[in-house]
């Protein structure tokens, strides 16, 4: 029987806020869809040159798992040299996927990963290893100026933490977060399609 989901991921720290994420206990329910399988060592891939390479091999790199998996996701920033905009990043590996797999999605994260670390919560404080004074310490530092939901530079803002108030900069950091992440209140556009394709896909029982 054929594996739910493969994830072709970018780097590492999306490796690690994955496997938080998809780990965490009745992680469907956060979702608010049905059960799915999710190991890591079987369901989660990284390309080796990061965002560059699964924007030009994602099929190549996928076409491994396409007998063993039913549903393929490509993940990656939206940031690095070179990048073309959001929706031809879509366009282009969309494109390549569908001609092997009936049900795949892009997502590309606006600007970075980082993006997906800033809530005004205190499970970031605890992730990060940081005082939990850390939403005042970036408003002070014109990092998160207020009546943003989150910092404009979300990975400036996070190495101005580890530079400056010794923050973790382990990748692990990003699954510590996303094992408490609250998706009920996340806006972030890629984290939302990312819940609303699994949420298609594995639609609950009405």
């Amino acid at each position: 029987m054929k594996r739910d989901v493969v994830f072709l991921v970018a780097d590492a720290a999306m490796d690690q806020m994955l496997r938080g994420f998809l780990g965490r206990p009745q992680c469907h329910r956060s979702i608010g869809c049905n059960p799915f399988r999710f190991d890591a060592r079987e369901d989660l891939i990284v390309a080796p040159f990061r965002d560059p390479d699964v924007y030009g091999r994602a099929a190549e790199l996928l076409q491994p798992y396409e007998r063993s998996h039913r549903h393929a996701v490509a993940m990656l920033d939206l940031a690095w040299e070179g990048s073309p905009t959001p929706e031809q990043i879509r366009e282009h590996i969309g494109a390549k996927l569908k001609a092997a797999w009936s049900h795949s999605a892009v997502i590309v994260i606006e600007p970075e990963l980082e993006a997906w670390v800033w809530q005004e919560n205190p499970h970031v404080a605890e992730a990060l290893k940081c005082g939990t004074d850390f939403r005042d310490v970036l408003r002070r530092s014109g990092h998160w100026p207020d009546g943003a939901s989150k910092p404009p530079d979300p990975k400036a803002a996070l190495e101005f933490l580890r530079r400056y108030h010794r923050a973790d900069r382990s990748n692990a950091a990003f699954g510590r977060l996303a094992q408490k992440i609250s998706v009920r209140h996340c806006e972030d556009r890629a984290f939302c399609q990312l819940r609303d394709t699994l949420r298609e896909w594995f639609k609950e029982a009405s």
